[in-house]
């Protein structure tokens, strides 16, 4: 049975396209050689790029340039066996890879597909080349990229390996730095561990007492790191504005859980603050940096670095924009168009481990989802990823957040409140009036279907925060908007008003209709409301010309607000007559 992409794609070879447009990452066409050996050799450099990146299927009798279905589909003669392309694959690479193959006839031609396994092991020709499929073309795969691969693949951990230095090399406040936040992780047992028993229990250990990188990055003095580790260390400067001189500054190569307590700190005591006040007289703070967001980002950098690249973690900071930048790249298979939703793939695992077990960074060892979720819920926009090949960083932009967006954010329950998914739509919907599941999957990284179910949970009855527009309502992926209530309390979160009259409007106007006007108290009980919410609406009905103060009163629970120019019905004045 074909694999589902080459299926779906061989009915349409030469009828809806040259084969060329159908191919991808995991599916190649290919025409067979003007020799055995030729054909087989080209099918053997073909396997090794597939098997050095996500493996993938390779169709053998097929011109992918013709354009015709009968000049695409050449076939390949039945000289070629099956046996003989599994062979020849087998003896041609390094390590030796075999596949798997099936014949398969389309409109009386005689097609071979190979089916490729993602390699164990980099893998290269006889010969000695090595590339990886990237796209739709085969990439030169050096070697800096094939130690990315393995770390990805989780084979290789330069965290794990034995460093020179031994037991000794433990300096005693680091350890009891270490022990501190074991307790606070709830570890208890395991911090009273005596410091052989501790060391070895996390792996911080190997043989003859020598301590692996992760040991001594953790728990070494500072002579001793600069001496076993020249590439590790970190940097701090802080400027007043973007451009101006830094007021701040500093270099170090401290262990890592002192220099994560000593980088946060440096960001915590410059950060900006301002109160909000929440209905039931709750108030919160709102940060220009959340503590968490840096947090995780800081950390992130300081443990997913590339320890084979030169460098220092360094961090900018200024009331503008906070930049976290680390050597080296992201790890093989992440880009910043998947990083939500990869799995984790930890350059450093073992060192990843340990400081989750601190409980000073997500598991994963990302975080990225975490820093999101942070920033977004705190009213900004989300942390910029940027990866030169070189370098990661991680931008966070300055300023306080937008106070209504939190307030919104605050009165969802939970489970909303703290749903990624979620808060990416909240946030897409304050510039833009209406979303789809393709315009959302490119934000939130999931497939447009994946995509379509939050949106439809947002749009169910029971939460009520979106509706399908009538235009789109019959749409496999329709254009979905705040419903009126929803975009009501978010009022000066979002950049666009809605100007025609809606149900949230037809209330009010019902009620000025009966009764002559309307007050903040009004709004609470007519639509279950909080204080500010009702504010809100009645500022939007104000700006819209439907309502207007009448009476004396200026502030207070006293004010009423009756017809305005812009009132349904309301005749317009005439002009006098001069």
């Amino acid at each position: 049975m074909l694999p589902d992409e080459t299926s779906t794609a061989l009915p349409l070879v030469g009828a809806a396209g040259p084969a060329s447009s159908f191919e991808s990452q995991t599916l190649d066409f290919k025409r067979p050689g003007r020799s055995l050996k030729e054909t087989l050799t080209m099918l053997a450099e073909a396997a090794v790029c597939f098997a050095n990146a996500d493996g993938g299927c390779i169709v053998l009798g097929v011109d992918d340039r013709a354009t015709s279905r009968s000049e695409a589909l050449v076939g390949v003669g039945t000289s070629l066996t099956l046996d003989l392309v599994r062979r020849g694959i087998f003896d041609r690479t390094v390590p030796p890879l075999t596949v798997f193959a099936e014949e398969h006839i389309e409109d009386d031609a005689r097609l071979i597909v190979i089916r490729v396994p993602t390699g164990v092991q980099i893998l290269a020709t006889t010969d000695g080349k090595s590339t990886r499929r990237l796209g739709t073309e085969c990439r030169p795969f050096p070697p800096n990229q094939q130690r990315e691969v393995l770390v990805a693949r989780g084979q290789l951990d330069w965290s794990a390996e034995l460093s020179d230095a031994t037991i000794e090399a433990v300096a005693p406040t680091e350890l009891e730095r270490l022990r501190a936040h074991l307790r606070r992780a709830g570890h208890e047992e395991l911090a009273e561990l005596r410091r052989a028993r501790l060391l070895e229990a996390l792996r911080l250990t190997g043989e003859s007492g020598r301590l692996t990188h992760a040991g001594l990055l953790l728990l070494g003095d500072e002579d001793i790191i600069a001496r076993h580790v020249p590439q590790y260390g970190y940097s701090y400067q802080f400027r007043p504005t973007a451009g101006s001189e830094a007021t701040s500054r500093g270099r170090g190569r401290r262990p890592l859980l002192a220099a994560a307590e000593l980088l946060l700190e440096a960001v915590s005591v410059r950060s900006e603050e301002r109160p909000l006040n929440l209905a039931g007289g709750v108030q919160v703070s709102l940060v220009d940096y959340p503590e968490r967001a840096v947090r995780e980002l800081v950390i992130n950098g300081l443990i997913h670095r590339s320890f084979q690249t030169e460098g220092t973690v360094d961090i900018e900071h200024s009331p503008e924009s906070l930049a976290i930048t680390s050597p080296g790249c992201l790890v093989a298979g992440v880009t910043r168009e998947n990083i939500l939703t990869h799995p984790s793939t930890p350059r450093n695992r073992l060192l990843a481990e340990v400081v989750s077990m601190c409980r000073l960074a997500e598991r994963t060892g990302q975080g990225i989802d975490r820093a999101y979720r942070e920033m977004l819920s705190a009213g900004k926009e989300p942390p910029r990823i940027e990866d030169n090949g070189l370098h990661v960083r991680a931008l966070l932009a300055g300023g306080i957040g937008n106070d209504a967006f939190v307030r919104f954010v605050r009165s969802l329950p939970d489970a909303l409140a703290r749903d990624l998914d979620v808060l990416l739509v909240l946030a897409l919907l304050r510039n833009r009036s209406s979303i789809d599941a393709p315009r959302l999957a490119t934000v939130n990284q999931r497939p447009a279907a994946e995509s379509q179910q939050v949106l439809s949970r947002l749009a169910d009855e029971q939460i009520g925060l979106l509706e399908p527009t009538r235009r789109t309502v019959r749409k496999a992926f329709p254009s979905y908007r705040l419903r009126n209530a929803a975009l009501a309390e978010l009022a000066r979160a979002v950049t666009y008003r809605r100007r025609t009259l809606d149900g949230t409007d037809a209330k009010v106007v019902e009620h000025i209709d009966e009764y002559g006007f309307v007050t903040n108290k009004t709004l609470q009980r007519l639509f279950d409301v909080q204080i500010y919410t009702a504010r809100n609406m009645l500022a939007d009905l104000q700006a819209r010309g439907i309502v207007e103060k009448i009476g004396e009163a200026r502030g207070g629970p006293g004010v009423r607000y009756g017809p305005g120019p812009g009132f349904p019905g309301r005749r317009r004045r005439a002009k006098p007559i001069r």
